[in-house]
């Protein structure tokens, strides 16, 4: 059992006291592919706060408009990336 309790913390990125509160209170535990996607998410949205920031100084130093457009399309393909990981984990569930 314990060697089970620790397959299944390892797998989820959560302790084995975490686990084993969830499995008492009935919870949901993630799955090692559900973890991966909240990651990537984390990860994204690090990434979109990183090129907000840059935006908002472009437009308060009136940096020209070629980098305003990369930015926004980094912005953009960033967005999809996110609506790509939260649908996964949507279907997942």
């Amino acid at each position: 059992r314990q060697a089970q309790l620790s397959a299944l913390a390892e797998a989820s990125g959560l302790t084995r006291n975490e686990i084993m509160r969830r499995l008492l209170l009935s919870q949901q535990i993630p799955s090692a592919a559900e973890r991966r996607e909240i990651l990537r998410i984390l990860r994204v949205q690090k990434e979109q706060s990183r090129l907000g920031g840059l935006l908002k100084k472009a437009l308060t130093e009136r940096e020209e408009k070629a980098s305003l457009r990369q930015a926004l399309a980094e912005i953009e393909r960033n967005a999809v990336e996110l609506r790509r990981a939260v649908a996964y984990l949507v279907r997942s569930r």
